[in-house]
């Protein structure tokens, strides 16, 4: 079959967990045979907007600057519409798999079966599908003109003098040095330098009218896909109870583990480091659970807060064979999430490893973490009760994780999908 799989990013310029999923998905399928297509959104200052870079014979990127919408906008773009229309008519895909919006349009349609995956409440909460209420950080009840284009505004804040300075010169300098590699010498800078520099300013707050027309756009955008999809029963539930139509669980899978089981390392946080994904909340607990002894703990992941990643003493993203090495040697990994996750990649890769997983209770975490096998659930957001969970790992019973649903079912499953779509649409 020809694939065309659509996502926010690709690795390697961006590796979060959807990225990492689309690229074993397209690395399955193209193993057994099929001609697999990746468009990608992604940031390029100094690259044109909206302009089509392709790399290989398996992936377009597609430059996208702008670092949010106003929900006025709906997330739709018909430029980039334009573009990917651009694309799909040069590849000519059978099925077309979409995986994430942002940074693309809700008014993408396409002329073959169209599934779509939701890893997060993006397609409701425009405030990145994190579901948090800005500031207190709490957990959100659900789209609420009062609240959410403040919360928006806040969460997609503008460039700032700096930025927009940088910006300017990555352009200037771009017919004698890629903006990727002035991207990546801006990221190793440390940290603490970076938090000093002011990057962005607030954004304006729009009219409560405009979250209308961005829920509408969404369900608009869902109905024209075949068949939709969610990684967990909790979030299949959230979408359908948002009006996105009927929408089924389709597991994520990982491949098997690249190295033997090491384990009585540190503690392990694993991910973005801001404030919804709480490594701050990681490093109390542990600091509660052992004072200055202990197992001590090891923080790594791309910068999304300067200031907390210089507070929580974090080392650099880690590819993912060294993600392999640190999960094989941790004791533990631990989730500090303060939103609901949906199915974290990298609880089933620690769960491949053999590494048992500390997480909060919520989202769709307990349907990937049974308490007492796979590892320690604790109440979300609760620096004590975390401690307790971190001091049963290390005092309690050993603890035997279950292998996760493999990269090889995964990709079983999507060929079913693929053909059942491609079949009714010729019927």
């Amino acid at each position: 079959m020809r694939v065309l799989l659509l996502s926010h990013g690709y690795p390697p310029r961006e590796a979060a967990g959807t990225e990492q999923h689309v690229a074993t998905v397209a690395a399955g399928l193209r193993a057994r045979g099929h001609d697999v297509l990746v468009c990608a959104a992604t940031r390029a200052p100094g690259r044109p907007q909206y302009a089509l870079q392709r790399e290989g014979a398996g992936l377009v990127r597609l430059v996208n600057n702008l670092p949010g919408r106003p929900l006025a906008q709906a997330e739709a773009d018909p430029a980039i519409d334009a573009a990917i229309g651009r694309v799909v008519a040069d590849f000519r895909p059978e099925v077309v798999h979409v995986h994430h919006l942002q940074f693309l349009s809700t008014g993408l349609r396409f002329p073959v079966p169209t599934a779509w995956t939701l890893h997060d409440g993006w397609g409701w909460c425009a405030a990145g599908g994190l579901e948090l209420e800005h500031p207190a950080g709490r957990p959100c009840q659900g789209p609420d003109p009062a609240r959410c284009p403040a919360c928006a505004a806040a969460w997609t804040p503008v460039p700032g003098a700096v930025v927009r300075g940088l910006s300017r010169l990555a352009g200037h300098l771009a017919p004698v040095v890629r903006p990727e590699r002035l991207h990546g010498w801006w990221r190793r800078l440390p940290a603490s330098w970076r938090a000093r520099l002011p990057q962005n300013t607030p954004a304006p707050v729009g009219p409560a009218s405009g979250l209308g027309r961005r829920h509408r756009a969404f369900q608009a955008f869902a109905a024209a896909c075949a068949r939709r999809f969610a990684p967990s029963a909790w979030l299949a539930a959230r979408a359908s109870a948002m009006g996105l139509g009927p929408v089924e669980v389709l597991p994520n899978g990982v491949p098997p583990a690249l190295r033997p089981r090491v384990g009585g390392g540190p503690f392990l946080f694993l991910g973005t480091i801001a404030p919804h994904k709480g490594p701050d909340l990681v490093r109390a607990a542990v600091d509660l659970a052992f004072g200055g002894s202990g197992p001590g703990l090891r923080v790594h992941g791309p910068v999304g807060d300067p200031a907390l990643a210089a507070r929580v003493e974090a080392g650099p993203a880690l590819g993912r064979a060294a993600v392999a090495e640190a999960l094989s040697e941790a004791r533990a990994l631990v989730l500090g999430s303060r939103w609901a996750e949906n199915a974290p990649l990298v609880v089933l890769e620690a769960r491949a490893a053999g590494c048992p997983v500390v997480a909060p209770r919520s989202g769709g975490l307990p349907e990937l973490v049974a308490e007492g096998v796979d590892g320690r659930l604790y109440t979300p957001g609760d620096t004590a009760d975390l401690a307790r969970a971190l001091r049963a790992v290390v005092d309690g019973p050993p603890l035997q994780p279950r292998p996760p649903p493999s990269d090889h079912a995964l990709i079983d499953a999507l060929e079913s999908i693929y053909a059942d779509m491609r079949g009714r649409a010729a019927r």
